[in-house]
């Protein structure tokens, strides 16, 4: 069936706003964090001066009619000896401790150098919805026939004011299954659950279609 309606395509692939969105999501760098930065610093200083110190006393030992032995082990000695070897252990101990602390506040941190940074952080932004949370998203609005019409976003309530029986409706479904890669996974509790609450395995932009699909 043709439908009489046409279609202008004003972008795709990465030119539309979720191919925008991925690419800017993938674009992501590993910036180095406040406290890493400060300690190459450190580190950086305490090597000169290692090697400054050791080379020195070289060339003392060799002034000072040292065997060449003697004045080799003197500009490894003092390197080594300039080395903070406790620097990594203790760093990793107090923020270890510190995110112990966040933890027993229901506060999970992944990364133990994202710690030193919360000090200084005035507003934390968070989506609230559970896409964060819980990995999951919902479709709230559709857009056809030249109109907006809400969607069901709570659990064991019917409030969409669309229907499937619907041609259009049913053919932007019948799009949205056969451009996802979303699948239902398989169990025993998996029936007795409402569609919302079924477990799905795929992105979560994907997973909401396919469950709006079912509903």
């Amino acid at each position: 069936r043709v439908s009489p309606l046409p279609v202008v395509v004003v972008s795709c692939g990465d030119r539309t706003v979720m191919g925008r969105i991925a690419s800017l999501a993938s674009s992501l760098g590993n910036d180095q964090t406040p406290i890493a930065v400060e300690i190459e610093h450190f580190i950086h200083i305490i090597s000169g001066v290692a090697v400054f110190l050791g080379v020195t006393f070289f060339i003392l030992a060799n002034i000072l009619d040292y065997h060449w032995l003697e004045a080799v082990i003197f500009l490894i000695g003092i390197i080594v000896a300039n080395v903070p070897e406790g620097l990594l252990a203790t760093v990793t101990v107090c923020l270890t401790l510190t995110a112990k602390r966040m933890a027993k506040k229901n506060c999970l941190v992944k990364n133990l150098e994202a710690v030193e940074t919360l000090g200084s952080t005035s507003t934390i932004c968070s989506d609230k919805t559970g896409t964060l949370t819980q990995n999951r998203m919902t479709v709230a609005h559709v857009w056809y026939d030249l109109a907006i019409k809400a969607g069901d976003t709570v659990p064991g309530k019917k409030e969409r004011e669309f229907e499937l029986s619907e041609p259009t409706c049913n053919a932007l479904i019948r799009i949205a299954s056969l451009c996802n890669r979303a699948i239902f996974l398989s169990g025993k509790d998996q029936d007795e659950k409402e569609i919302l609450q079924k477990n799905c395995q795929g992105d979560a932009s994907e997973k909401c279609f396919n469950l709006n699909e079912s509903k």
